[in-house]
């Protein structure tokens, strides 16, 4: 995930996620503020923040340096651990719940359904989310033209993930869209698209180009500016399988 690495940045230009959407996903799947969860790919731990205050005990995942250590230190009482999508470094059936937000779409995914199964008790649940930006709105979509998002990005925000989900060791699969809005100013979104993995890691000249593109569209807008999401979320439950000598 090269272009991960200034966590600072980063967790000033993301949104949060909508808190009606963590509400459906904690009744949909039945838990409790006892049950035991993962955030994995946590990156700066915008989600983290959410799920520690719902859940006592709370493990978050990260494979960079740069994000775990924004992490440790705004979400206190919350494990931080090194590890990535195919390497939980917890044991076999520790978690109630495996959360992923904003990350599933740089996992090896059959690789990382399987250890995600791992570390699920029987029935546990699996909840990804992602903040895609509603394009819809006209000047959303001239954002996203600006920064080059339908040349460059490195994934397809429509992707339908159930197919994915339910062809691996999981079932009981429902995907749901919340609306959300995050209220930021110019600065902000500056940082948002410096943020953005293939513009971290441009060269100085197309990331110059790239900004004043992106510059003829956010000097327009009147702050407070009304960044609109839609939030796409997933939810499915652990099937049983069978093991090798059982």
């Amino acid at each position: 995930m090269r272009g991960f690495t200034d966590g600072t940045n980063y967790a000033a230009a993301r949104p949060d996620y909508p808190p009606v959407a963590l509400e459906y996903l904690v009744a949909a799947l039945g838990l409790s503020e006892r049950d035991r969860v993962v955030d994995l790919g946590a990156g700066t731990g915008l989600f983290t923040r959410q799920l520690r205050e719902r859940f006592a005990t709370v493990t978050a995942i990260e494979p960079s340096a740069g994000m775990r250590d924004v992490l440790v230190a705004s979400v206190p009482g919350v494990r931080v651990l090194d590890g990535r999508d195919v390497a939980i470094p917890l044991p076999d059936g520790c978690a109630e719940a495996v959360f992923v937000a904003q990350a599933f779409h740089w996992f090896d995914v059959p690789r990382a359904l399987e250890e995600i199964h791992r570390v699920l008790v029987s029935g546990g649940a699996l909840a990804l989310l992602w903040n895609n930006r509603d394009e819809s709105v006209e000047w959303v979509s001239e954002f996203s033209r600006s920064m080059r998002w339908d040349r460059c990005s490195p994934y397809a925000a429509a992707t339908d993930y159930a197919p994915v989900l339910a062809a691996g060791p999981f079932g009981h699969v429902v995907r749901r869209a919340f609306r959300h809005v995050q209220l930021v100013d110019r600065r902000q979104l500056y940082q948002r698209v410096l943020s953005t993995s293939y513009v971290a890691v441009m060269d100085a000249d197309a990331q110059a180009a790239l900004m004043a593109d992106v510059r003829t569209v956010v000097e327009r807008l009147v702050e407070p500016i009304a960044f609109p999401y839609v939030t796409e979320v997933y939810r499915a439950s652990a099937l049983p399988v069978a093991r090798s000598g059982t």
